[in-house]
C-alpha cells in the first residue's frame, strides 16, 4: 500500500486534477503540496477528504453481496429476523421471501417481526391443506413463482431455512435448473424422523423422501448449517454430505434487566390476569401443536393443581381448541391460561418464575435462550440441541421427553426452593452469554464471503 501511495504521489504532482480513487491514496502532506501549486483554498482539502470517504464507503458497500433469506413457514423465525437486522446495520442488502395466508396480510404479531422492515420483502399467498395436521404451506397464486424468480435473480446468495416444505423443494429446483451459479446456503434446525419422532408413518415417509430427493435437498446447497453438534449424527444418517456441514448456533441479544423492572413486570402481569402476588408463574412459548408437548404440559398442570401456580401459554396454533377442551374437561381454566401471541414478551419473561418446554423435537430453541437471558430457570425435554444450553441441575433441568412425572418433580423442586431458582438463573445467564450475537454473527458472515 505504501509503495502504491508513493508511486501515485509522484504522478499526482503532475496531474491537473487527480481522480477520486487516486486522490484517496495521497498522503496529507503531498495533497497540501499539490494544492499549493494549484493555488487552491483550504476548503478544497475538506471537500476532497469528504469525497474520498464517500467513495471508499461506496466501494465497501459494492463488495458486500446481496442476500435473500427464505422463511418457508408463515411465522417468521427469530434467527432469520435477527440476522437480517444485524446484517442490514452493517451495510448488507438483504431481502426476505416469506408466505402469507390467503386474503390476509403477512403475519407480524410476533415480537421480532419488526426487525425486517428495512429489508425488501417478497410475499406469496398460501393455504394449509386441511388433511395435513402439521403446517405445510401450499402456494396457490402465480406470485410464488414470480417472487421466487425475482428473489433468486436479484440476489447473489440465497439462505434458506428447512428443506421439508413443498415451497422449499420448488426453490431448490429453480435454483439448480435456472441459477446454478448462485450460492445457496441451507440451515436445518431439526432432522424430522431422525432427531425426533413424528410417528411411525411420517418417520418412514421422511426417510423415503430423503432417499428419493437427497440429490436435490442436500446436493443443491453449497453449505448446510446445523445448530448444534448433537444434530450432526442425525444429519449424516439423513444423507447430508459431511463436507458441506457447518455447525453454527443461533444467537441471542443479551437482555439487561434489574430487580426493579422484574417486580414491575410481575405486578403488571398479575394485575392484568387477576393473579395473586404470591402465585408462581410457569411460562410456555411456542406453537400449539403436538410436537411442542402441550398435552404433557396440561397433565403437568393437573399434577400441580393444588399448588399456587399458573401456566401461561403464549402461543397459538391449529390445535388450540383441542387443548382448550382438554383444560375444560380437567377443570383447569384458572390454572392454564391461553394468551395467544404477545408483543410484550419482555414483561412475560421478567414476570415468570419458571420456563417450561416439554417438546418432542427442537432445534436450538430461541425461547429457551430468551428465558435464560432474562434469568428464568428452565425445565425442558432432554432432546438434541437443548443439552447444548441446559446442563442438568446446573444451568437448568432436563427431563425425559415422555415422562410427565419427571417434569412434575423437577418443577416442584424449583417451586419449593427459591435459592435453587436464583442459582440456576445466574448460571444460565453465564451460559447464554456465550451465544450472544456479537460472538456468533461473524460465523454467518464468513458463509456469505
Amino acid at each position: 500500500m505504501q509503495r502504491l501511495r508513493r508511486r501515485n504521489e509522484k504522478i499526482h504532482l503532475s496531474f491537473k486534477r487527480p481522480s477520486v480513487p487516486l486522490l484517496s491514496l495521497m498522503s496529507n502532506e503531498v495533497r497540501q503540496q499539490w494544492q499549493a501549486r494549484r493555488g487552491l483554498p483550504c476548503s478544497y482539502t475538506k471537500c476532497t477528504v469528504m469525497v474520498r470517504r464517500v467513495w471508499l464507503l461506496k466501494q465497501v458497500i459494492k463488495m458486500k453481496p446481496k442476500i435473500c433469506f427464505v422463511n418457508p413457514p408463515v411465522l417468521l423465525k427469530r434467527p432469520v429476523s435477527e440476522i437480517i437486522r444485524k446484517l442490514t446495520k452493517k451495510g448488507f442488502k438483504t431481502s426476505l421471501l416469506i408466505p402469507k395466508i390467503l386474503f390476509k396480510r403477512r403475519h407480524t404479531s410476533l415480537h421480532h417481526c419488526k426487525q425486517v422492515e428495512k429489508s425488501r420483502i417478497y410475499t406469496y399467498s398460501i393455504i394449509n391443506p386441511p388433511f395435513v395436521s402439521a403446517e405445510q404451506p401450499l402456494p396457490i397464486t402465480p406470485m410464488f413463482c414470480i417472487n421466487t424468480w425475482k428473489a433468486i435473480k436479484n440476489n447473489n446468495i440465497i439462505h434458506m431455512w428447512v428443506p421439508y416444505y413443498l415451497t422449499s423443494f420448488f426453490i431448490l429446483l429453480t435454483k439448480r435448473v435456472f441459477f446454478p451459479e448462485k450460492k445457496l446456503i441451507l440451515t436445518m434446525d431439526t432432522v424430522p424422523g431422525y432427531s425426533f419422532s413424528m410417528g411411525r408413518f411420517w418417520n418412514t415417509m421422511f426417510k423415503i423422501y430423503n432417499k428419493l430427493f437427497g440429490w436435490l435437498l442436500f446436493g443443491t446447497p453449497s453449505i448446510i448449517t446445523l445448530y448444534g453438534e448433537s444434530m450432526l449424527p442425525f444429519a449424516l444418517r439423513a444423507g447430508v454430505p459431511k463436507q458441506k456441514i457447518r455447525v453454527i448456533p443461533t444467537g441471542i441479544d443479551f437482555k439487561k434487566y434489574d430487580n426493579k423492572s422484574k417486580l414491575q413486570s410481575k405486578a403488571s402481569i398479575s394485575k392484568e390476569l387477576n393473579l395473586k402476588p404470591s402465585t408462581r408463574i410457569i411460562l410456555f412459548v411456542g406453537l400449539l401443536i403436538p410436537r411442542k408437548g402441550v398435552d404433557k404440559l396440561i397433565r403437568i398442570a393437573n399434577n400441580l393443581r393444588r399448588r399456587d401456580v399458573v401456566f401461561l401459554l403464549v402461543s397459538d396454533g391449529p390445535n388450540r381448541k383441542e387443548y382448550e377442551n382438554q383444560v375444560k374437561k380437567l377443570r383447569l381454566e384458572k390454572k392454564v391460561l391461553f394468551l395467544g401471541w404477545r408483543t410484550d414478551m419482555h414483561k412475560l419473561y421478567q414476570a415468570s418464575d419458571i420456563f417450561l418446554l416439554p417438546s418432542q423435537g427442537e432445534g436450538l430453541p430461541g425461547v429457551v435462550m430468551e428465558a435464560m437471558s432474562y434469568g428464568v430457570p428452565c425445565v425442558a425435554s432432554n432432546i438434541p440441541c437443548i443439552p447444548d444450553l441446559l446442563e442438568n441441575g446446573i444451568t437448568g433441568f432436563l427431563c425425559k421427553r415422555t415422562n410427565v412425572n419427571d417434569f412434575t418433580a423437577k418443577i416442584g423442586k424449583l417451586l419449593r426452593n427459591k435459592n435453587l431458582r436464583e442459582r440456576i438463573a445466574k448460571q444460565g445467564i453465564r451460559k447464554i452469554k456465550g451465544f450472544e450475537w456479537s460472538k456468533v454473527l461473524s460465523k454467518y458472515e464468513k458463509l456469505y464471503v
